[in-house]
């Protein structure tokens, strides 16, 4: 009980917060697209050529990073949310 009452004193005292899984999980793959496909990057998606605009760093919605963490722009100029799976190197 008392360590109960404890942490939640804790955590509710504005002090540093850890971060829990899912924002782990979050920077983990952020980090990794960043590393494979920077900003500007010529790109494939599903044989449909595309540039890589952005990195997507949505916490919550129908598409949250973790899922489809790159924003590319097809060349028909339509903006879509990838994921990893779905993107190749553009020749």
């Amino acid at each position: 009980m008392a360590l109960r009452l404890a942490y939640q004193s804790n955590g509710n005292s504005g002090g540093r917060r850890y971060p829990d899984g899912p924002s782990l999980m979050r920077k983990k793959t952020l980090r990794l697209t960043a590393r494979l496909f920077k900003v500007g990057t010529r790109v494939l998606i599903d044989h449909t050529p595309a540039t890589v605009i952005a990195y997507n760093i949505s916490e919550f919605g129908r598409w949250v990073a973790t899922s489809h963490p790159v924003m590319a722009k097809l060349e028909s100029g339509e903006i879509v949310y990838c994921r990893l799976n779905d993107l190749a190197f553009a020749p």
